[in-house]
């Protein structure tokens, strides 16, 4: 038999045995696929196999290096007990949390065919589009769009909360169905998931693709995604997100760690993200579920996570089949990142995937990965930039007399985990996404407080993200937390040095912190300041025909 067969069933299918245990059965597949004698019948299993196995190796490898480590810098802790240092030990210990989860959840990718899966027939589907106040020309070019959709039957409604007679007149024009809340005398109770619900209440597809205002989709979004729900209990098919962006993508919107790797790392698991536009919806699950989730503040994780915990099936399609606006200044991506993290820190201190019956343990680790970035980035990181900065005041250190094992152990560790990011990641802009991570700590670090302030049927105020894209802002004062911490790592190495606060070899040897924590913090504040360039094909103005 040929190792790689058509695309199928799961490969692991030839290995089943009745009886068997989940960890004798994973590590049975686990053995075959490293000895080459899996039955690769997924598109791609067996091109992909050689970074895989090489990420399984780099990522034992980080996992030992860090409990060695940690089990260390336990012992030197245990022996200060003194609060800085179990701060310390504490960040360390999330960070490794992450850096494990990340190594179980993400080695092993799955990928689907361009063309999607053929259709025997093709079912009704209908398209809702959302508005709520958006420039004119970013609804009237989305709607060009959506009438080029080669697909029959197609319905499209146009659901504006913004109740705008423009839009009412442009979507008749185009043959659409327009339904407003407002015009209807229907309050705009939550936000983008009650506009869903109040489309659903009114449509009769089988399936339902949703888009935002501003995501422009290809001819071909319906045909490539609705194939997939031949499949059994399949509930959702999400694509994969694309935006018009300035060169260089300097707030990292691109997002190629989630989009291409962790998402794919997700379908595997059965615990895809909904992302809230070009993802289409078998309206039977939406109907068993009550409707698109409004629980939270925005419909699209929580949905996916309520389908996938009752049973039902994700799937991510990995190619972009729309494109639409990301934020162009600093102030946006605050706006926008705060609101993500707030949703699911809300998910994972009311409703945690460790506590949420219906789910695998594998479904709960993936889960958890986005949720424990936020908490490293929010809260561990910060740890981090102040550690060094009380040994420059206060002469002292936990690793003071310990500097050579500490750049030892904790040398070997680094290098296992580039190493794992490297083949985990293949090629992706890891450095990049870290560096966003580290300098949007403020924004992470509010909205992890803001998540325990409101618990279930307390629900925070909903902000529109795109109500003025074109509008750029670059106020200095969101940068002022950034910039604080840049500034005491410059300064108060050279005022420990000149009022003798520490000894010499502690203020080199923490400097060295300082440089790594600068450099880290420095991307978001040099492109916080700049003005975006865009070039002439990707600029959204002349897209967007403002």
């Amino acid at each position: 038999m040929s190792p790689h067969l058509p695309s199928g069933g799961p490969p692991e299918a030839a290995f089943r045995r009745e009886g068997q245990g989940r960890l004798a059965y994973a590590f049975r597949v686990w053995w075959a696929d490293r000895r080459g004698r899996l039955p690769y019948r997924r598109y791609r299993d067996l091109e992909d196999r050689p970074r895989r196995l090489a990420a399984q190796d780099a990522s034992l490898l980080t996992v030992a290096l860090g409990l060695v480590y940690l089990g260390w810098l336990a012992w030197v802790v245990w022996r200060s007990r003194g609060l800085p240092d179990l701060c310390f030990l504490a960040a360390e210990a999330l960070a490794f949390l992450l850096l494990a989860t990340l190594a179980f959840d993400i080695w092993h990718l799955r990928f689907h065919r361009p063309e999607g899966l053929p259709l025997a027939s093709p079912p009704p589907v209908d398209v809702f589009v959302t508005c709520c106040g958006e420039p004119l020309p970013v609804i009237h070019t989305t709607l060009q769009a959506i009438r080029r959709i080669a697909y029959e039957p197609l319905t499209v409604y146009v659901l504006d909360d913004g109740g705008s007679p423009q839009v009412e007149a442009l979507a008749c024009s185009l043959g659409f169905h327009y339904h407003s809340r407002v015009r209807a005398g229907l309050p705009r109770r939550d936000a983008k998931s009650g506009n869903l619900n109040f489309g659903l209440s009114l449509s009769r597809g089988e399936f339902i693709l949703v888009l935002d205002a501003d995501q422009v989709p290809q001819p071909d979004i319906v045909t490539r995604l609705a194939g997939f729900f031949q499949i059994p209990r399949v509930a959702y098919v999400q694509s994969r997100q694309s935006f018009y962006l300035p060169e260089g993508d300097p707030f990292y919107n691109r997002d190629e760690i989630f989009y291409e790797v962790i998402q794919c790392a997700n379908d595997r698991a059965n615990a895809v993200i909904s992302c809230g536009s070009g993802v289409m919806y078998r309206r039977a699950a939406l109907e068993e579920l009550g409707g698109f989730a409004t629980w939270n503040l925005i419909e699209d994780f929580t949905t996916s996570y309520e389908l996938v915990s009752r049973g039902w099936k994700g799937i991510y399609y990995p190619y972009a089949l729309t494109r639409g606006l990301a934020p162009l200044d600093l102030a946006g991506v605050y706006r926008q990142r705060f609101q993500w993290c707030l949703d699911t820190m809300r998910l994972f201190f009311w409703d945690n995937p460790l506590r949420k019956p219906g789910l695998s343990l594998c479904q709960r680790l993936h889960f958890l990965v986005i949720m424990v970035s936020y908490l490293v980035s929010g809260l561990v990181f910060p740890v981090f930039y102040v550690i060094p900065l009380l040994a420059y005041w206060q002469g002292y250190a936990i690793l003071e007399g310990q500097e050579w094992p500490y750049l030892a152990l904790r040398g070997a560790y680094l290098g296992a985990t580039l190493l794992m990011f490297r083949y985990l990641f293949h090629g992706k802009q890891a450095a990049k996404q870290f560096r966003m991570l580290c300098g949007l700590f403020p924004v992470y670090a509010a909205a992890i407080g803001a998540a325990l302030l409101y618990p279930p049927g307390r629900k925070p105020a909903y902000r529109l993200n795109n109500h003025a894209p074109f509008v750029e802002a670059r106020p200095w004062w969101c940068l002022l937390p950034q910039l604080l911490v840049v500034g005491l790592h410059l300064t108060l190495p050279l005022l420990s040095l000149h009022f003798g606060w520490a000894p010499v070899n502690l203020v080199v040897f923490n400097s060295l912190f300082s440089a790594f924590v600068i450099w880290t913090l420095g991307d978001v504040i040099l492109v916080g300041l700049q003005r975006p360039q865009f070039s002439a094909a990707t600029d959204p103005r002349q897209v967007y025909g403002i």
